[in-house]
Parts: C-alpha cells; sequence; structure tokens
C-alpha cells in the first residue's frame, strides 16, 4: 500500500471533508452542552485480577441523537492526565468529540481506565495502568459491552484515542491486540482508530513487526515536544511500505492538545519529565482543529460507510 502522508504545509481541505464538517457543526450547541446525557455504567475489561475474574471498570455511554435504528459507535481512550478536569466533570475535549459524533448518529463509549482502578495521573513518572498491557484490555471490553446492546451496529464500532490513549489505541490494533489473543468470540473487530499525538508511536515501543490490518488515521503536532512527530513518522512511514493502512498528518505550529476547544497555550511545568526535563506544551491550535474535525468526520463515515 502506498505511503500516505500529508504535506507539512497548510492546505485547504477538500470539499467533501469540509462539507461534512459543516455538517457535524449544524444545530450542536457544543459548548452549552447540549447533547444527550451521558448514562454511567461499569463494564468488564479483559483485564483479569489476581482470582482471574475480570477486572470491572467505568464508562460513560452517549447514545446517538434521534437514532432510527442500530448505530455506530466510538470507544474513547483518554490521556495520561485521565478523563476528567479538575473539577471533577469529564474533559471537555472528549465531551466536544462525543456531542459531535451523537448529533453525527454515533454513540460514544468513554473508558475511565484509571479512576476504576484508583489509579491517578500517569502524565509524570508513568503507572501501572499500562498502554500496551491493561488499557488495550480495557479497550476491547468497551468493544465486547458495546457489541452486546441491541442499538448499536456491531460491525461498526471504531477506537479513538488521545496521547496515552493514542499509544493505548497503536497496542490495541497491532498484533499482539487482546482482541486476537485473550478473546476467542467469532464478534467483528474494531473497524477503524483514530490516534491524536499518541505516546509509544515508535519502532522501538512498538516493535519491530508491528502491523495491523485495522484503517488507522493518525494526527499529530510538528511542534508536539511531549510526543514528538520525527520519530512518529519514521515509524508510520516504516510500516506503511509494509501493508499497514495508515494515514498520518503532521499539523504545523500544532502542539500537544492542539484538538481541544478554547484551551491555551501555555507550558506545562506540572508534567516536566524528571530524566529529560522536558516542558510539555499544551494549547489549542485552531486550523489544525477544524481540519482535524473534518478529516476524522469523513474518516469515519467511510469507516462506517455512510
Amino acid at each position: 500500500m502506498p505511503l500516505r502522508f500529508a504535506a507539512r504545509t497548510r492546505r485547504p481541505i477538500s470539499s467533501f471533508a469540509f462539507a461534512l464538517a459543516c455538517l457535524s457543526f449544524a444545530g450542536l450547541g457544543l459548548s452549552s452542552g447540549n447533547a444527550n446525557a451521558q448514562e454511567k455504567i461499569s463494564i468488564a475489561s479483559l483485564d483479569t485480577d489476581g482470582n482471574g475474574a475480570p477486572v470491572m471498570i467505568d464508562a460513560y455511554l452517549f447514545r446517538a441523537a434521534n437514532p432510527s435504528g442500530p448505530t455506530p459507535a466510538v470507544v474513547f481512550m483518554h490521556g495520561c492526565n485521565g478523563m476528567f478536569s479538575r473539577k471533577g466533570t469529564i474533559a471537555p475535549r472528549e465531551l466536544d468529540w462525543a456531542h459531535r459524533f451523537n448529533a453525527q448518529g454515533y454513540a460514544v463509549l468513554m473508558v475511565d481506565s484509571f479512576t476504576s482502578r484508583g489509579q491517578g495521573s500517569e502524565c509524570v513518572r508513568g503507572g501501572p495502568v499500562r498502554p500496551w498491557v491493561e488499557r488495550p484490555r480495557d479497550a476491547y471490553g468497551a468493544l465486547r459491552y458495546l457489541q452486546s446492546l441491541p442499538g448499536i451496529r456491531a460491525d461498526r464500532i471504531a477506537l479513538m484515542g488521545w496521547s496515552h490513549g493514542g499509544g493505548t489505541t497503536l497496542f490495541s490494533i497491532g498484533p499482539k491486540r487482546p482482541g486476537r489473543t485473550q478473546d476467542a468470540t467469532s464478534a467483528p473487530d474494531f473497524v477503524a482508530a483514530v490516534a491524536f499525538y499518541p505516546g509509544w508511536c515508535n519502532a522501538r515501543a512498538q516493535g519491530a513487526n508491528w502491523t495491523t490490518k485495522i484503517p488507522l488515521l493518525l494526527l499529530t503536532g510538528a511542534d508536539d515536544v511531549w510526543t514528538k512527530a520525527a520519530p512518529c513518522e519514521a515509524f508510520v512511514k516504516d510500516v506503511t511500505a509494509q501493508g499497514a493502512p495508515i494515514t498520518l498528518h503532521i499539523y504545523p505550529g500544532a502542539y500537544h492538545d492542539f484538538d481541544a476547544p478554547n484551551l491555551p497555550v501555555r507550558a506545562r511545568t506540572e508534567f516536566t519529565n524528571p530524566k529529560t526535563h522536558v516542558v510539555p506544551i499544551t494549547g489549542t491550535q485552531p486550523e489544525a482543529r477544524d481540519d482535524a474535525i473534518a478529516r476524522v468526520t469523513a474518516f469515519l463515515a467511510k469507516a462506517f460507510g455512510g
């Protein structure tokens, strides 16, 4: 499969993608939160405890607006700071995307990998909830839960993650995915995946034999010092040369969290790496955010067959 990289210069989005993005804004009321209320549920991860019983994790289900039948769905995997704001509410980035997808006719299931296990932020020194072990098992537990619901299209479920959750996405759809190694059912796999500025996007972390058959859209910022674009770009170049269906776009001038709504650009000294002393920079990049909305909208519409 030919390598599909978007240029590092700003380009207008296609008329098709732009039209889809415009539709996603119409009547959405994103800032006011006018979307279907979420339902907090408990789901079984494919992860197990010391007695071999499934680990139960919290998740938040947002159903599609005005469904006329079973709908596609997207599983969300949060970043290293968890899925909640300092006020204890779901982070604005995840809410923004959930409301947007609900308006497009998709359900969303946000998976809380951290507080379900009594774990806080893993942004500085890491932690026990690993993106290559526990979190992929959570992702597949979420997939199986959604596939059990009569209102969801079992064969039209995508995976989407940010940063730590973006790295989780890469591990989840790779050769060692738990859907292959731990689940013997014949249920369909994820039909597509989206990773924003993923951690562990490099050959060293993923392994020389990493590949996937699941179409992946990977979006990252050229100026991101937290999850750097260069090693990710080299990794993607190698695996796409072997046939992995990945589309990578690198946004000039964009930092970490560029798709978050109304997030001021600032240095996050509280997340300074204790070994490298790198200080992450996060914040919205409006052009990158708008383009990413259009690309994700078009990508999922194609994956879901709509």
